[in-house]
């Protein structure tokens, strides 16, 4: 039976250690692993955690989990289920962004033996307050980011807040879609422990292309109809054949325009947010992981479009033979559809090869090629971003191209392939002073695909 996995993400002093402690009890008679990751060194939400022993706690210090220690992660992740647990907390640095660790659980070589629980994003209404004052746009984004992925979000410390802070915070969920499965206001960490499990139809229990059905919009005269779609978090759509029924859509060729579509999509392409509002499809990144959903509106008179919609919908899902990749390549496709494939032997024949990674990346072995000199080798032409894909299916989020061109591929270890263990056969690496701003592809194992836009 697989492991139930509880993520408590959330800001630094938010109260995630204290949500934890108080959750605790209630596994009583089951074997609970912790997974901490302290930023610093120090260890201090360990110790606090550790005065509720005898439950197992495994701390992995100096690093955030989601960036600069995925590997240590993965590797604590192993050790901890072989002591057999039941289930498994794991508490993030308040600096982590959680949908990178929910990727980074889901294309692990443990998969297949954990299952992801409703996300807990504890948020201390207080600090959003603090964060506008100091006009923080870093730490906005990030605490937006988090509440993104919330399954619940708790507003934590209200006895210590004003109301002010509350309604702040209420703003916040408020804006937040899909909206969280509930939003709790509480002190001291308390959650009732059934939200600690999935309802009925949420996140894996969800049946593939069960629907939750289609409704008046809200109008007095009931002049529009809306439908809404839900897959489950293992559906993949071809980002491509995606943007092709939604431009068609938009162009009324399901038989009428929309009046509005908004949804979110796991595809090959990564996590993506597409909206249509006015005349224009846009596209953002989105850190929701709880599955794929759009909700799509019509005049009502229009109603059969919705029909039509659906079934480009569906048509646009990748089939088990899509999802199916040549780990021995790596395909570079061009916005306009053509692919390049290249392979270990067309990387060696590339010039400016560098024979120690370590000498650009410490802590890095191997040998690698320049993702610069295999692009100027293609002549490929500009484009703006990038999305690097794995063979396992994980998806970057997109980077700008010329960050991307920074970076190298590793293909080689002691004159042999790059090994399976190691990355290989192919990883790309991305030095930290590529850019000013975190990059989103630092670190990828098995690049399969890279996906220019």
């Amino acid at each position: 039976m697989a492991v139930s996995v509880h993520l408590f993400s959330g800001f630094l002093g938010a109260g995630k250690t204290t949500a934890i402690r108080a959750q605790l009890g209630s596994f009583a008679g089951e074997r609970v692993a912790i997974i901490v990751n302290d930023f610093g060194e120090a260890g201090l939400d360990e110790a606090a955690l550790s005065e509720d022993e005898p439950f197992r706690i495994t701390n992995i210090p100096g690093g955030c989990v989601c960036c600069t220690a995925p590997e240590g992660f993965v590797d604590a992740l192993g050790a901890v289920l072989e002591g057999g647990p039941d289930r498994l907390i794991i508490e993030p640095t308040g600096l982590a962004r959680p949908q990178d660790l929910i990727d980074t659980i889901r294309r692990c070589a443990h998969a297949d033996a954990l299952a992801m629980a409703p996300v807990v994003v504890v948020v201390d209404p207080g600090q959003l307050s603090r964060v506008e004052a100091e006009d923080d746009p870093e730490t906005r984004t990030l605490l937006r980011e988090q509440s993104e992925v919330a399954d619940v979000l708790v507003a934590n410390r209200c006895d210590l807040c004003d109301a002010e802070d509350l309604e702040r915070f209420r703003a916040l969920a408020g804006e937040v879609w899909p909206a969280p499965l509930a939003v709790l206001e509480t002190q001291q960490g308390e959650i009732d422990r059934a939200l600690l499990d999935w309802p009925e139809g949420e996140g894996p229990r969800r049946r593939a292309g069960s629907r939750a059905g289609d409704h008046d919009h809200a109008h007095a005269d009931a002049s529009h109809r809306a439908r809404s779609w839900q897959w489950p978090p293992d559906a993949v759509f071809s980002g491509r054949r995606l943007r092709e029924a939604l431009e068609r859509a938009l162009a009324g060729e399901a038989g009428a325009p929309l009046a509005r579509l908004k949804g979110i999509f796991r595809s090959e392409e990564g996590c993506v947010r597409l909206e249509i509002a006015g005349t224009a499809l846009h596209e953002t990144a989105s850190a929701f992981r709880r599955d794929s959903r759009v909700d799509a509106i019509v005049r009502a008179e229009d109603e059969a479009a919705l029909d039509t919609l659906g079934e480009w919908l569906e048509a646009a899902l990748l089939s088990d033979e899509e999802r199916r990749v040549d780990t021995e390549r790596i395909e570079i496709v061009l916005p306009d559809g053509r692919v390049y494939a290249t392979d270990r032997e067309r990387l060696l024949a590339l010039p400016d090869q560098v024979a120690d990674v370590s000498a650009l990346i410490p802590n890095r072995q191997g040998s690698a090629a320049r993702v610069s000199a295999l692009f100027a080798e293609l002549d490929l032409p500009p484009t703006e971003s990038a999305v690097v894909v794995a063979g396992d299916g994980f998806a970057s989020e997109a980077v700008p191209t010329e960050v991307l061109s920074q970076g190298v591929l590793l293909h080689s270890m002691d004159g042999a392939p790059l090994p399976e263990g190691k990355g290989g056969p192919f990883r790309l690496l991305i030095p930290d002073d590529a850019s000013p701003e975190p990059i989103a592809c630092a670190n990828v194992k098995g690049v399969a695909k890279v996906v220019l836009r």
